[in-house]
């Protein structure tokens, strides 16, 4: 797959090296030639060009671009000019960088598929981090939800969920138990994933809990229950 990035500061090169390492040919664009002497030796083709000329895009086969990350953050209008031209040049996705809700508004009127705000997702990871602990698996959902996996600890074994009644007392649902369970002497343990747990399934210590809640609910059931909380990786 074929894509530009165009604006190469932190978030603009950190996009594009990203995108050539899972197997993106990337063309990267920037009107200054140091940040593109950084980033030459990891992409398919950076080039030094002022991404407010529209012929030197098409010059280079914009147009041909599967995707187009426009990532220009101090400049707005000639962020706004590049989102312009990639739509008028057929480019079949536009993702664009916004730092306001008003620019996000903009840049998705002129013709960007996609815009966010990294620096706000960022903050809003860190919060989740911060107030789940660091968890080893996390995945975000709608706003300010999550999905996490925890494992049991001694005050959830022997209890059932229906005992434990999360949905009401916490507004939290299971969905899925994943079981380590001893079998005969000399065999392997049995590990079994359940993706529908019944109301009387009994949990046991170390058994790992898929569930889904807004962030402070998981945090409350979290604390309530000294469930395990992981150190980040390094």
């Amino acid at each position: 797959m074929r894509c530009a990035v165009v604006g190469l500061g932190e978030f603009g090169r950190a996009m594009a090296v990203g995108l050539a390492r899972y197997g993106f040919e990337v063309l990267a664009i920037d009107r200054d030639k140091a940040r593109i002497n950084r980033i030459k030796d990891e992409v398919a083709l950076a080039v030094c060009v002022d991404s407010m000329d529209e012929n030197a895009l098409r010059e280079l086969g914009v147009a041909q671009m599967d995707l187009l990350v426009a990532g220009i953050g101090e400049n707005f209008e000639a962020q706004v000019l590049v989102v312009v031209y990639a739509r008028r040049l057929g480019v079949k996705r536009i993702v664009a960088r916004a730092t306001s809700p008003a620019h996000m508004q903009v840049l998705k009127a002129v013709g960007a598929d996609e815009v966010f705000n990294p620096e706000e997702e960022a903050a809003q990871r860190v919060v989740q981090r911060i107030v789940l602990g660091n968890l080893e698996k996390f995945f975000d959902l709608a706003d300010g939800f999550s999905l996490i996996e925890v494992k049991a600890s001694k005050r959830l074994a022997g209890k059932t969920l229906r005992a434990l009644a999360l949905r009401n007392r916490y507004r939290i649902n299971v969905v899925g138990i994943h079981k380590v369970r001893p079998s005969k002497e000399g065999e392997p343990s049995i590990e079994i994933f359940d993706p529908v747990p019944e109301p009387d399934e009994m949990i046991q210590e170390g058994d790992r809990l898929t569930i889904v809640g807004s962030v402070l609910d998981l945090a409350r059931f979290m604390g309530d229950y000294g469930l395990e909380k992981k150190e980040p990786v390094e």
